[in-house]
């Protein structure tokens, strides 16, 4: 018998339920009406994204910036319907179902309030907000309101994730002892990353992915301490987290703004390791058991790795969900809780905090 593709199964089943669950009026299918706040490279290669997924249900509808030749410029380049000038048009357009937030750290707080007051769904990129209290406040409106509010932490949307978490739990490494995952790119003189006044730094815009990591490995840890050196403007250069567990576990996390790292992700076991290269979007895993052959897991991504933070996003939308199951808001305050117990210890505030 031919062995079965599983995640190409998963996939498809995941399509047949988004093209049933979605309403169908007068016999005519109603999509998901999706809108982009922003133009930037973000934004382009969720726009890209959606743009291959139509079959699935998802409507490239609109596409707003502050200047409205960017957003005709991506919205022409993609498929999209309508191009904004302004974020008030979109939020005031009525057709829009969801929002996909990809402004600086420093607005996602603004802007996903001004979704949601809209009566708009939304998925807005990581970090969801500046600190743990702003994104209690939208969560607790998303709930008044029946609207799906996630975080686009694209990691834990994957497809290589629930593999991980199941062959930790096979015991094939034996007990997890050790996790070490880096990553860092330099990217110091990027606006958004230099700039106190947009949030910048390293531990909010690549930080939360090695946290990100070692919560889907080892869960939640009982203690949380770091290090960092800043920029002469304030903000984190480079940071070396430290976190253990009541298992007897301890990760080791690094990210930086200045140097290349090696991006990868190490489980280190008492009967082997697992190796995650590129972790934060990874397309697989090679599990090395002490005693036996190598083995990769293989995951490609179906277009860019966007496509399933949307796919998770629709369906918990279909299913009148206020939250993805994938990545509960609990979940999104608790590695918020943890960078704001990194930034107090480091004394670093936000001007408009």
């Amino acid at each position: 018998m031919e062995k079965v593709d599983e995640a190409a199964l998963a996939h498809a089943l995941s399509v047949v339920f988004l093209n049933m669950m979605f309403e169908i009026k007068g016999g005519i299918f109603m999509s998901l009406k999706f809108a982009i706040l922003t133009a930037g490279n973000i934004a382009g290669a969720m726009a890209r994204t959606v743009s291959q997924m139509k079959g699935e249900g998802i409507e490239c509808y609109a596409i707003a910036a502050r200047s409205l030749e960017r957003a005709k410029a991506l919205a022409y380049e993609n498929g999209f319907s309508i191009a904004y000038g302004s974020y008030e048009a979109l939020f005031e357009d009525k057709e829009v179902d969801l929002v996909y937030v990809a402004s600086p750290h420093s607005h996602h707080y603004e802007h996903a309030k001004a979704a949601l007051e809209h009566g708009k769904h939304v998925l807005c990129e990581k970090p969801m907000t500046v600190n743990e209290e702003q994104a209690k406040e939208l969560f607790a409106l998303a709930k008044e309101r029946g609207l799906l509010l996630t975080e686009a932490t694209w990691t834990r949307f994957m497809p290589f994730v629930p593999a991980l978490q199941e062959v930790l739990k096979s015991g094939v490494i034996g007990d997890v002892k050790t996790l070490t995952c880096a990553f860092g790119v330099p990217v110091a003189k990027k606006e958004r990353i230099a700039q106190p006044e947009l949030a910048g730094g390293a531990l909010l815009d690549l930080g939360i992915y090695p946290l990100t990591m070692a919560a889907i490995a080892l869960g939640r840890p009982k203690e949380i301490c770091g290090v960092c050196t800043k920029t002469e403007l304030g903000v984190d250069a480079q940071n070396s987290i430290s976190l253990s567990y009541e298992s007897g576990a301890v990760a080791c996390l690094t990210s930086g703004i200045h140097a290349q790292l090696d991006n990868c992700a190490v489980l280190y076991g008492t009967r082997g390791k697992i190796v995650i290269d590129q972790f934060w979007h990874a397309e697989g895993f090679t599990v090395f058991p002490a005693e036996e052959e190598p083995k990769t897991y293989s995951f490609p991504h179906d277009f860019t790795g966007y496509e399933y933070e949307v796919r998770c996003a629709a369906k918990a939308i279909a299913e009148g969900r206020t939250e993805c199951p994938e990545l509960p808001h609990e979940e999104t305050l608790h590695i918020l809780h943890q960078m704001d117990t990194l930034r107090k210890a480091w004394n670093i505030t936000y001007p408009f905090e």
